[in-house]
């Protein structure tokens, strides 16, 4: 996303823009449970409608020249005229029009704490960057991870059990520690992970997790 004769300058550019992305969806989750709990009006504890309003009323409300566009499909497998996946959010910058594949991709899962959401954030969610063939692109090599927090929970634990769990489901990938980056209060955490095989190479995932459970309709 945009582009520089200095090696050194492209990759400063695009470390800004990559962490850009992460706080804008922070401070955007921010709002938008704010909003909620101004209005009255709660998030249904379902992960596509949860995207949806963070997209149609946050995250394209912005002076960064970012467009963030939901349930993009992904990697056209021309044998069978289909797309492998279809990744929850694409961001995609001017530089789109002239090199369509550079772009960042925002996968989505809910997180409550237990583990059948835990095994879905990881079988559902990082295997798609990085198990063999991967079903989403990391064109930077770099992509995102984005749990929704939708129980009150200690998240800094969970995201251990997450950690260990991405060592027993990812076959076929060596996975690295999950490692803070940043939190804001017990709200927002960031995490990093690298991740390493034969068909991916070498790619870094970046963790969010916020914690949305004070406005999430538990029965629904």
């Amino acid at each position: 996303m945009g582009g520089f004769r200095n090696e050194n300058n492209n990759i400063a550019f695009e470390n800004g823009l990559f962490n850009l992305i992460i706080v804008h969806l922070c401070q955007c989750s921010h709002k938008m449970m704010e909003t909620c709990k101004a209005t009255g009006n709660e998030l249904y504890n379902h992960e596509d409608k949860i995207t949806n309003r963070l997209v149609a009323n946050h995250l394209n409300f912005n002076d960064l020249r970012l467009r963030f566009i939901p349930q993009s499909p992904e990697t056209f497998v021309p044998n069978g005229d289909n797309y492998k996946g279809r990744c929850d959010i694409r961001v995609v910058s001017d530089d789109w029009f002239r090199n369509q594949n550079d772009y960042y991709l925002v996968e989505c899962k809910r997180i409550d704490g237990g583990d059948y959401l835990n095994g879905q954030f990881v079988s559902e969610g990082i295997s798609r960057f990085v198990v063999s063939p991967p079903k989403y692109p990391s064109y930077h090599k770099r992509s995102i991870m984005f749990g929704y927090v939708v129980q009150a929970i200690d998240i800094p634990d969970n995201t251990v059990k997450i950690d260990q769990l991405q060592g027993k489901l990812l076959v076929g990938v060596l996975s690295g520690k999950f490692l803070l980056v940043s939190n804001e209060s017990t709200e927002f955490y960031h995490y990093r992970c690298t991740y390493q095989s034969d068909a991916i190479d070498s790619i870094e995932l970046a963790h969010l997790f916020y914690d949305f459970s004070g406005v999430i309709q538990h029965n629904t």
